[in-house]
């Protein structure tokens, strides 16, 4: 006998009362899934969103579309698991950040969108996920232990080294 998990009807209302960022971290709070590393999918589940994994070519990360009444996530299968940890994220960053503004995202691989030219929604997009994924205080509490190394601490947040290094710059550490 198999166990399968049962495929719900998204969330179409807006269950979790999400009017702002801080109604968002409330939330996830509340339901229990700030522990690290976060369980991006569970998270964007409660938001009523459905997530997909789908093949895509490589310099796709996701996207985030509405479909009727349902808002869904598609990630890119291919990447490795933290890449698509982050994908998530940051697709729902633009769930809780824009989703009045638009009503698709189509997002390219983090790492290629780092130029001058970048959709200010894209960086905001993914300071939110950075945010989500890597909490300052456990970050914090991390260095205050003694854990100074970005791969042990990609590997704790279960992020890449590369997103690990710009979280703990972008709080004011330097990385030697």
């Amino acid at each position: 006998m198999a166990v399968v998990r049962l495929q719900l009807a998204p969330n179409t209302t807006n269950a979790v009362g999400l009017d702002s960022e801080s109604d968002f971290y409330t939330q996830i709070e509340r339901a229990g899934l700030q522990g690290v590393p976060v369980n991006a999918v569970a998270i964007a589940e409660l938001l009523g969103l459905v997530v997909r994994h789908e093949v895509m070519q490589d310099d796709l990360s996701g996207y985030l579309e509405r479909r009727g009444n349902s808002w869904v996530v598609g990630v890119n299968s291919y990447h490795h698991p933290n890449r698509q940890r982050f994908s998530v994220a940051h697709e729902i960053a633009h769930y809780v950040l824009h989703r009045g503004q638009q009503s698709k995202f189509v997002d390219s691989t983090f790492a290629r969108r780092t130029g001058a030219s970048s959709d200010p929604m894209e960086k905001e997009a993914d300071r939110f996920a950075a945010k989500l994924l890597m909490p300052e205080k456990n970050i914090n509490r991390l260095f205050d232990s003694g854990m100074t190394s970005i791969q042990d601490l990609a590997s704790h947040f279960g992020v890449s080294s590369l997103a690990m290094q710009y979280r703990v710059q972008e709080l004011g550490y330097s990385v030697a």
